[in-house]
């Protein structure tokens, strides 16, 4: 059984942000048409990663095949479509593409857009939060899963709270998770921890998790994600010019590009 940390009130880690955590913040903003859908950048580099992975297992099969991609948080970003079209163009099946999000909102215009699609082509779109192994346990039945994008996904999860987890008959828990409070008794694990855990039941032995970040330090210091999943590459990348300052001595800001294996 899992709860929040003791003596938290649910606010954000980060005094004042916006609740990223939160599914109705993101309903409101997909409805309301408050969000451009493009975090950080376009995500291209998440495609280009995820796309080696898949090319590495299946690149030379010589025959129609469906990768399995699970698409983390995608909101109304064209990434999935990008995706998409990527396997069209190397003749790969694309309804193993699986796009999940906790914005119901999200989910809605997803499914919309994938309405008249051929079945062999039109991606799943399945409301999901990903703290909840009871939401994220209904996925398992399209696992394992090849690659995962994953494109400030975490980032946002990052902004809610830990959780405890307690020794429990309560079958409702993550395999990975339940391992580690057994051995270990009143576990607490931060948010992206939790999330890292509950995506190895979902994923295959040399799977790639491709994660875009503002963070320079999003898999650092945290304990158990080693068990389960190796940092290969982090891999900085230059942040779009926006217009907020045209100053010749502004610092110049960076995302960072991780690649993990699944192990």
């Amino acid at each position: 059984m899992a709860r929040p940390s003791a003596g938290r009130t649910h606010s954000n880690i980060i005094k004042g942000a916006p609740d990223y955590d939160q599914a109705t913040y993101w309903d409101t903003k997909f409805a309301t048409g408050q969000d451009v859908g493009e975090w950080l950048n376009s995500g291209d580099a998440v495609l280009e990663a995820v796309l080696a992975g898949l090319e590495d297992r299946y690149g030379g099969s010589g025959m129609e095949i469906a990768p399995r991609a699970l698409h983390l948080g995608p909101g109304i970003s064209k990434l999935g479509t990008k995706l998409q079209e990527a396997f069209t163009s190397r003749g790969w099946l694309s309804n193993g593409i699986v796009n999940v999000d906790f914005s119901a909102e999200a989910v809605r215009l997803g499914q919309e857009a994938e309405k008249d699609q051929h079945p062999s082509r039109a991606m799943q779109w399945i409301r999901t939060d990903l703290r909840s192994w009871t939401d994220v346990a209904s996925l398992t039945h399209l696992a394992p899963f090849d690659v995962i994008l994953d494109k400030s996904t975490s980032d946002a999860i990052a902004t809610a709270e830990p959780q405890v987890f307690m020794p429990s008959l309560d079958p409702v828990v993550c395999p990975a998770v339940r391992v580690i409070v057994e051995q270990n008794g009143e576990t607490e694990l931060s948010p992206v921890e939790v999330l890292a855990l509950h995506l190895v039941p979902l994923t295959r032995v040399g799977a790639t998790w491709a994660v875009l970040s503002y963070s320079m330090s999003r898999f650092d210091n945290i304990r158990y994600i080693g068990r389960y999943w190796e940092v290969v590459s982090r891999t900085p990348l230059k942040a779009p010019t926006g217009s907020i300052s045209s100053s010749a001595h502004a610092p110049e800001v960076f995302h960072w590009l991780y690649v993990l294996r699944r192990i």
